[in-house]
């Protein structure tokens, strides 16, 4: 199971939808043709099963030393709990900010200084939240030893990102075969799949255009 499945699974559970003429609002507050919501692959268990065993797979294929698992809040941290228990790792979670109270720990779960973990995140955008959580892992003395996601968007700021903290990321699908399932689905006419293409290559100017 390929890439091009698992973009083609999660537009058929509603995961992924594409509107490129009826832009999407983010919380950033930017517009854009695309909207990923990978939880709700979580209410479908043996589409969930899938994922976790594709995001396993793709964790033992490349053959990194890792210790434990690592969940990104919030949406990570299903599906890497899953994929921990079929790896048979220890698992931890990574929060967006560390807590205000009790130990204002931002890593949680059981860890030493020095363990090498591997991130799993759902979705990667702008991977500004990933930035935030690598720093995090390594402020509490973790080793990042790799990032995986379900879904990369592949943009030029999260590649920039990716560059500047060393490390890559390993992704079920990506925007390339997404764009590929919604031609392959007749969900997007050929100007609909260019209002994508524009959008990932800059997403501020095409959300100001289609404000």
């Amino acid at each position: 199971m390929g890439k091009c499945h698992f973009a083609n699974l999660l537009i058929s559970l509603g995961c992924l939808q594409v509107r490129p003429t009826a832009p999407f609002s983010y919380a950033s507050g930017l517009k854009g043709p695309i909207y990923c919501d990978n939880r709700l692959v979580l209410g479908f268990p043996e589409k969930r099963k899938e994922v976790a065993d594709g995001l396993a797979k793709l964790i033992s294929d490349s053959a990194i030393e890792y210790d434990a698992i690592a969940g990104l809040a919030t949406a990570g941290i299903p599906h890497g709990a899953m994929v921990a228990e079929r790896l048979e790792k220890p698992f931890i979670y990574i929060r967006a900010k560390a807590k205000g109270h009790g130990k204002g720990n931002q890593v949680e779960g059981h860890y030493s200084a020095g363990d090498r973990i591997l991130m799993v995140e759902d979705l990667v955008n702008q991977a500004s939240s990933l930035e935030v959580a690598v720093a995090g892992a390594r402020d509490a003395g973790l080793v990042v030893a790799g990032l995986f996601s379900i879904v990369d968007y592949q943009s030029k700021v999260a590649a920039s990102v990716l560059q500047k903290l060393k490390l890559e990321l390993n992704s079920l699908t990506n925007f390339e075969y997404i764009l590929k399932a919604c031609s392959e689905q007749s969900i997007c006419d050929e100007s609909g799949l260019e209002l994508l293409k524009e959008w990932q290559a800059d997403p501020v100017s095409w959300s100001e255009r289609h404000s």
